[in-house]
């Protein structure tokens, strides 16, 4: 992915930040994010602390060394840029990061968090990563409206592709909706993929928001990487 210049350190995952379980039909199955270059999991706050502040610290060098370049470019062509925009910047940049282990917080412990790291002259792009179990037979339905498939206020009847991967059927859902409360436009892509065994269906669902248009084909080709990633094993007999 050429848009990323993420270290390999910052696609490692941090304790249970790459780890999660689903339960159907008494069976137990667990989950977890493989690394992937560009992508980190992110830790909540139930991590250890010294293990959360030596991700935040790698998040952020990962990140400064993605904005700060078009910074210095801004200064060849004149434009005047102080200490303090510098200091501004790197504060950005340090929120930026902590607010992912809020988020991380939020969803936990039914998801997780990704974060795309190193896009040039952006700050993490955070990615929801669940994994939901349910009885054979399931119709698509769920999923479909877990994707953005239906539901909300679309500016226009959302585009939905048909994927063949190699471990499940893929589907992907991209779509324009407005905020009712603030009428902003916003951009969502839903990424699942179903794998259906003898005893259960297994749904693989990435989630990502934003009204930042311009990342959409970098993030969008991003997400393709990591699916295949979150890989899906039974943890009991």
């Amino acid at each position: 992915m050429s848009e990323s210049s993420a270290p390999g350190a910052a696609g490692s995952a941090a304790g249970s930040a790459a780890e999660g379980t689903a339960t159907a039909g008494g069976q137990d199955w667990a989950w977890t994010i493989d690394q992937v270059d560009g992508w980190t999991a992110v830790p909540s706050s139930a991590d250890p602390a010294d293990v959360v502040r030596e991700w935040q610290d790698e998040v952020v060098a990962a990140v400064l060394a993605s904005v700060e370049p078009t910074m210095d470019q801004m200064i060849d062509l004149g434009v005047p840029v102080s200490d303090a925009d510098r200091r501004l910047m790197h504060q950005n940049v340090a929120e930026s990061v902590t607010n992912l282990v809020a988020f991380a917080d939020q969803v936990a412990p039914d998801a997780r968090v990704a974060a795309l790291v190193g896009l040039q002259d952006r700050g993490p792009v955070p990615v929801l990563v669940s994994v939901a179990l349910s009885e054979p037979g399931t119709e698509d339905d769920i999923l479909m409206q877990v994707l953005g498939a239906t539901g909300g206020n679309p500016v226009n009847a959302p585009s939905i592709e048909y994927l063949d991967l190699p471990d499940g059927d893929g589907i992907r859902v991209t779509r324009t909706e407005i905020d009712p409360d603030s009428a902003e436009v916003w951009l969502s892509v839903g990424l699942g993929r179903r794998t259906e065994h003898t005893d259960a269906v297994v749904d693989t669902v990435l989630l990502w928001r934003t009204q930042d248009i311009i990342i959409a084909e970098a993030v969008g080709a991003a997400l393709d990487e990591l699916l295949p990633a979150v890989r899906i094993t039974r943890s009991g007999p």
